[in-house]
C-alpha cells in the first residue's frame, strides 16, 4: 500500500513539473512573436519614410529661363531635329508647340476649294511621328499652338483665313485625340495668341506687330497697348511667367528677331536672329530653361535650339 502511495505522489509531481514547463515553454514562445512584430512594424514605418523622401525629389521645379535683357543681345538657331509631315501634298509647316511629353507641329495645304487647312502632326522627343489628326482641321492658318494644361488641349491661332476672313479666329484641339473640341472669334484680332498657365493668361498681337492685346485664362480682354510698328514679319508667340516673346521673320529688307514686352505691353528687348541660310522662323517656345524656334522648310519643320550672346 505504501509502495502504491509513493508510486501515485510521485507520478502527480511528474505532472505538475510538466505544466509549469509548458506554460514557461508558452511565455517564451509569445515574447518571440512580440519581439518579432515590433521589429516589422519600425521596418514598414522606415520604407514609407523613404518612397515619401523620393516622391519629393522627383516634383523638383524644373530650369527657369533666365537671361539678362538689360544688355544688348544677339541670337543664333543651332539646327537640332527635323519634324516630317508624313503626307507630301502638304507644302507649309507653321504653328508649332511642345505640350511637356511631345512636339505638335501644323502643315498647311489649300483644299480642292482653293481653303487652307492643316493636318497637325505629334512628334516625340526624338522627332519620331506619334499620331496625325484625322485628316485635315479648318485652322485658319494654325499660325500659332499653345498647349493649354487645365484644358488638356491646344490652343490654335489662326491669323487669316483664304476663302473665308479669320483673323480672330481660334481651334481647341484635344491632346490625345487631336480633335477639334471648339472653335471661336474674339473680339480683337491677332496674328498669334499664346497662353501662360502660371498666370492663366494669354497674349497676343494684331496685324503687323503695332498693337499688343491681354487676356485672361477666359479669354476676356483685359487691355490694349500701341506699340512701335516692327518692320518684320509676323510669325509666332511664346507667353512666359516674365515676359512675352514674339518671334519675326525676315521681310523688306528687315532681319529677322525677337521682340520682347513685359505683361503690360512695354518693349523690353529687340533682338537679332539668325538662322542658317535665313530660313523662315515660324515659331518659339521655352522649355526647361532653354528656347527653341522651328522654321518653315516645306513639307519640314527645323527645329532649333537659341543660343543667346551679348553684343560688346
Amino acid at each position: 500500500m505504501k509502495n502504491i502511495l509513493c508510486i501515485g505522489f510521485a507520478f502527480f509531481l511528474i505532472l505538475v513539473c510538466v505544466f509549469f514547463a509548458g506554460c514557461a515553454g508558452k511565455t517564451v514562445v509569445t515574447d518571440e512573436i512580440t519581439t518579432t512584430r515590433q521589429i516589422e512594424t519600425e521596418t514598414e514605418t522606415e520604407t514609407v519614410t523613404e518612397e515619401t523622401t523620393e516622391t519629393v525629389t522627383e516634383t523638383e521645379a524644373p530650369p527657369r529661363f533666365e537671361l539678362d535683357l538689360s544688355k544688348p543681345l544677339t541670337a543664333e538657331g543651332v539646327k537640332i531635329m527635323t519634324f516630317k509631315c508624313p503626307e507630301k501634298d502638304y507644302t507649309t509647316a507653321q504653328g508649332c508647340c511642345f505640350d511637356g511629353e511631345n512636339w505638335v507641329v501644323a502643315f498647311n495645304k489649300f483644299d480642292k476649294k482653293g481653303e487652307e487647312c492643316t493636318l497637325l502632326c505629334k512628334f516625340d522627343k526624338n522627332g519620331e511621328l506619334v499620331k496625325t489628326s484625322d485628316g485635315p482641321i479648318y485652322a485658319e492658318h494654325a499660325n500659332n499652338i499653345a498647349y493649354v494644361p487645365k484644358l488638356s488641349a491646344y490652343y490654335v491661332t489662326s491669323c487669316q483665313g483664304t476663302l473665308t476672313e479669320c483673323w480672330n479666329g481660334y481651334s481647341i484641339v484635344d491632346k490625345d485625340s487631336l480633335a477639334v473640341l471648339e472653335k471661336g472669334t474674339l473680339e480683337q484680332p491677332f496674328f498669334a495668341m499664346g497662353y501662360c498657365p502660371e498666370r492663366d493668361a494669354y497674349a497676343s498681337a494684331r496685324w503687323c506687330g503695332e498693337t499688343l492685346d491681354f487676356w485672361n485664362g477666359e479669354r476676356g480682354h483685359v487691355k490694349t497697348k500701341d506699340v512701335t510698328p516692327p518692320g518684320t514679319l509676323s510669325q509666332g508667340v511664346f507667353a512666359a511667367e516674365d515676359a512675352v516673346w514674339f518671334v519675326r521673320s525676315s521681310q523688306n529688307g528687315y532681319k529677322q528677331e525677337f521682340r520682347v514686352y513685359d505683361w503690360g505691353g512695354e518693349l523690353l528687348a529687340l533682338i537679332p536672329l539668325q538662322l542658317k541660310n535665313d530660313a523662315e522662323s515660324e515659331s518659339v517656345n521655352i522649355i526647361d530653361g532653354v528656347m527653341y524656334v522651328t522654321s518653315n522648310a516645306g513639307r519640314r519643320a527645323y527645329l532649333y535650339r537659341v543660343e543667346f550672346k551679348t553684343e560688346e
